[in-house]
């Protein structure tokens, strides 16, 4: 059983830089863990740093507070009430919430990220070794440190969209060529770009 999702190139990107913890992770998953990658994935990991910045605050913190909602109020069924049962709360939802708090926390404080980092704690939760008390404790706690933190960090506010659109015509032209001659349809490349550009601007951009 496969957990898939399938974006095309100019939501995933839009998505980076909108900040998704989930499409920020994706870009900095070991390469070991990588089964594959394409040229344009190449070129978006080795940007990936480019979509560092202090509004990933907002999104990673907004991510936690709804794993902490749903932890607290979700009625689980299958496995998670199993879990439930047994631990006295949902562990998957307290992993989520302290690795988005450690995740924000390296990237404000190194500007780099590494998922592996904090694997033996999230382990730990994922084995009941932490209460949900903890783990709110946890998000509390680490929340006021982050306030400061992500203020005071080197980042830049937003990512560069200039470079970020180069990257992204990058990608699209390492996959088809040059658009200019790659698009056979009169205005088609210009309704592209105009489609792009209203992606991006969705994103807050």
């Amino acid at each position: 059983i496969y957990d898939l999702n399938i974006f095309n190139i100019v939501k995933f990107v839009c998505e980076c830089a909108y900040g998704n913890p989930g499409m920020i992770d994706s870009l900095f998953t070991s390469r070991e863990c990588v089964l594959h990658c394409s040229q344009a994935g190449s070129i978006l990991r080795d940007n990936r740093k480019l979509f560092l910045a202090k509004n990933l605050w907002q999104t990673y913190k907004n991510y936690g507070y709804k794993q902490s909602h749903k932890m607290r109020s979700k009625k689980p069924k299958g496995k998670r009430l199993a879990q439930r049962e047994k631990y006295g709360f949902d562990v998957k939802f307290g992993y989520n919430i302290v690795r988005l708090i450690n995740e924000a926390e390296q990237i404000f404080l190194e500007g780099d990220l590494d998922l592996m980092r904090s694997r033996e704690q999230l382990k730990a939760i994922r084995r009941g070794e932490w209460t949900q008390d903890q783990v709110m404790s946890y998000l509390t706690e680490k929340e006021k440190q982050l306030e400061e933190l992500h203020l005071k960090s080197d980042l830049p506010s937003k990512p560069d969209m200039g470079k970020v659109k180069e990257i992204l015509f990058q990608c699209l032209e390492c996959q088809y060529g040059s658009l200019d001659n790659y698009i056979k349809v009169p205005d088609r490349a210009e309704n592209l770009l105009k489609e792009i550009s209203q992606l991006v601007r969705s994103a807050g951009y």
